[in-house]
């Protein structure tokens, strides 16, 4: 890396992941760009360097060794590359890496373990401010949100499961990992209560914000579920709404060789070009025709009387202008503009 550089006059937003593999290869992925495979690193820098172009301003990207290191990096649009001076190092062992995970699914298993005897015991649905940390005790206001779910009290759901989300942020944080799930257990509700699109938003907060903890695996699964569900809309206007927070998830998080985000890219692709009709007009009985009034009719009668006489042609009278909606013709439509993320979630909580 050429230079060490202060990052606090770039913006947080967007990053730029630029993943190195052992051949050499390096695939760019983020936001306005398409995920692509180059065969050196500078091609890569390259494409980044063209983003930070269009925006007018250097750009933020993080670049991943083989080994594990990961290099936080300022890209300018004139292609130059400063490491980020963060007084900490960032490069991390493949093997502590995976310890780390490991002892993260740990205890998510041990706390979902406390959860299930908490729920046959009947523990506290809430705790006050100040009590351990532990999903078991809103285990009880979970089982009862999933009760209405099953039993197709769709409203109740959605309504205690934001009031438990609500309190469970304001107790532990945010991003803490019960949050986290209480959370998407709310996204659940909100769907099934006929809101797909906050459905959609609710599941893209909490996947990228397991992205932002580190936990690949959590990220990737939750980010698949507001995959799946926006897929499922059929109305266009509606899945081209809730496409742009599809989209920016997949920005972050764009799963295996950038595999998901290619999809969700194409899937965007395919709404654009679905023409949307305009109402179709009513049909009128063939047997209808226009009604004139008497004065008309007798000057019409008066006047193809006269031409009769003269031997001359009686010119048809005009055709009438019909008042109906023109035929269903494809309304153009744009793309959805790029969503911008107001915060950074590795900060919330």
């Amino acid at each position: 890396m050429s230079t060490m550089r202060e990052s606090a006059d770039v913006p947080a937003w967007p990053v730029y992941a630029l993943t190195v593999h052992d051949d050499g290869r390096v695939l760019a992925s983020g936001p306005l760009i398409e995920t692509s495979g180059h065969p050196t690193r500078a091609a890569a820098i390259e494409v980044v360097a063209g983003a930070a172009g269009r925006l007018g301003r250097s750009v933020r990207a993080t670049a991943s060794e083989p080994d594990g290191a990961v290099w936080p990096l300022i890209v300018s649009p004139d292609g130059e590359v400063s490491e980020v001076k963060t007084g900490r190092p960032r490069a991390a062992a493949p093997k502590k890496r995976a310890e780390k995970r490991r002892e993260r699914r740990q205890e998510k298993d041990r706390g979902r373990r406390a959860a299930k005897r908490a729920a046959k015991e009947g523990s506290a649905a809430a705790p006050r401010p100040g009590a351990p940390e532990g999903g078991e005790a809103y285990a009880e206001s979970l089982a009862q949100v999933t009760d209405h779910l099953d039993a197709g009290r769709t409203d109740e759901a959605r309504a205690l499961a934001t009031q438990l989300d609500t309190q469970v942020a304001g107790v532990l944080g945010v991003s803490h990992p019960v949050a986290l799930g209480v959370r998407e257990v709310r996204a659940r509700a909100t769907a099934e209560a006929g809101d797909p699109v906050a459905g959609i938003q609710l599941y893209r907060d909490v996947a990228e914000r397991w992205h932002y903890r580190g936990d690949a695996e959590q990220a990737e699964a939750v980010a698949g579920r507001a995959e799946k569900l926006w897929t499922g809309i059929t109305d266009v206007e509606r899945a081209l709404s809730a496409g742009v927070a599809v989209v920016r998830m997949r920005n972050q998080i764009p799963g295996e060789g950038g595999a998901a985000l290619a999809s969700v890219l194409a899937h965007r692709e395919r709404l654009l070009r679905t023409p949307v009709a305009e109402a179709a007009p009513e049909a009128t009985p063939a047997t209808a025709a226009p009604v004139a009034d008497a004065g008309t009719a007798k000057g019409t009668e008066a006047v193809a009387g006269r031409g009769a006489a003269a031997g001359a042609e009686v010119p048809e009278p005009p055709a009438a202008v019909s008042s109906a909606p023109r035929s269903s013709r494809p309304r153009p439509r744009t793309a959805p503009s790029w969503e911008r993320p107001a915060v950074n979630a590795r900060k919330a909580g």
